[in-house]
């Protein structure tokens, strides 16, 4: 079994998070109904929340009588290391390979030029 440490999370299972860090505590019935734009049967749905509760990313809480299902890992974290996952296997583990691969032959906004300056002077300090 994995642990939150190296928590794995395919494509599919992100799906499954991102429903609930939106709204946690929901039962196996209520996340299908929010995957309403995914042709998966609930069996395929169970098996992702089941994986998911494996590798340690969910809670299941029975005590209601029904499962209820819960982020046992933040947003932030799992976005973090998929970053990071990221740079380490396409950029050679480099930030500025990845910005620079993000704002190549795209014009970004006013906005977006300010928050990166933002970032920057951040680091700078």
């Amino acid at each position: 079994m994995k642990t939150k440490n190296n928590l794995n999370i395919s494509d599919s299972e992100w799906k499954i998070m991102k429903i609930l860090w939106g709204n946690p505590e929901l039962t196996l019935k209520e996340i299908a109904a929010g995957l309403g734009g995914t042709d998966w049967s609930y069996t395929t749905i169970r098996t992702l929340v089941n994986r998911l509760v494996e590798k340690g990313a969910l809670h299941a809480d029975k005590s209601t009588g029904n499962f209820r299902y819960a982020p046992a890992v933040s947003e932030k974290e799992c976005t973090e290391k998929e970053v990071n996952r990221l740079l380490a296997r396409v950029f050679n583990g480099s930030a500025s390979m990845l910005v620079s691969a993000l704002t190549h032959d795209r014009g970004l906004s006013e906005e977006e030029q300010e928050k990166l300056r933002s970032i920057i002077d951040k680091i700078d300090s």
